[in-house]
């Protein structure tokens, strides 16, 4: 099946979102058949911090069951 697994954290810390994607790919490699996609989107928040906005990662993968 095809599964998709969002990550969301803010903009001005790419490396941040960076790291927590990949850990939860390393966590979870052996269960992952194919990574098809990865996107990400940003939305900037009026009156947010530093006119920063919120960073969403959507990876798209195939695994025998939806992974946490």
């Amino acid at each position: 099946m095809v599964y998709v697994k969002t990550f969301k954290g803010y903009e001005d810390k790419p490396a941040d979102m960076d790291k927590q994607v990949n850990d939860w790919l390393t966590a979870n490699a052996h269960k992952i058949k194919l990574v098809r996609d990865v996107k990400a989107a940003m939305s900037h928040e009026t009156g947010g911090r530093a006119g920063m906005g919120d960073l969403i990662y959507t990876v798209v993968y195939e695994a025998s069951e939806p992974l946490a």
